[in-house]
């Protein structure tokens, strides 16, 4: 039985650890490319961020922009979470702080779009067959909202 062990599980050992030792190429590569530590992560463009929001799949796409074309302020950026926390799934700050992108799969509260809409002009992206941007009735709130 002590040969047979020698024998046998002794080489099966050495074969399956031989099997388990790290790619020296992959193991070296992270020395050939530092990262800086004072990188900053490169802002997406627009486009990037407006795709990305396509890519995610949601029914309503819009794009909300101060109408004077200033970069968004605090302010902006508060009553842009307020006005659209309930309804939006993803929200992101694009094109250099212009612009706040809005993705959701639920109509918007009455109400919501006409106070965003005085301040900030709006841009619809939205898939053609979404159906209502506005939530129409209380029934239609209900089984429209978000479960948080």
């Amino acid at each position: 039985m002590k040969q047979w062990i020698t024998n046998v599980t002794l080489p099966s050992f050495l074969f399956v650890m031989m099997g388990c030792t790290p790619n020296q190429r992959i193991a070296n590569s992270s020395a050939e490319t530092p990262v800086p530590a004072n990188v900053v992560p490169v802002a997406g463009s627009f486009e990037s961020d407006l795709q990305a929001m396509r890519n995610a799949d949601f029914k309503f796409i819009l794009v909300f922009r101060r109408k004077d074309g200033a970069i968004l302020t605090a302010e902006d950026k508060a009553l842009a979470n307020s006005s659209t926390s309930f309804n939006a799934n993803r929200r992101r700050i694009s094109d250099e702080g212009k612009a706040i992108i809005i993705g959701s799969n639920f109509p918007f509260l009455p109400g919501t779009l006409e106070k965003m809409t005085e301040k900030f002009a709006m841009e619809d992206y939205s898939k053609p067959d979404s159906g209502p941007m506005v939530a129409n009735s209380a029934a239609n709130i209900a089984n429209s909202a978000p479960v948080r």
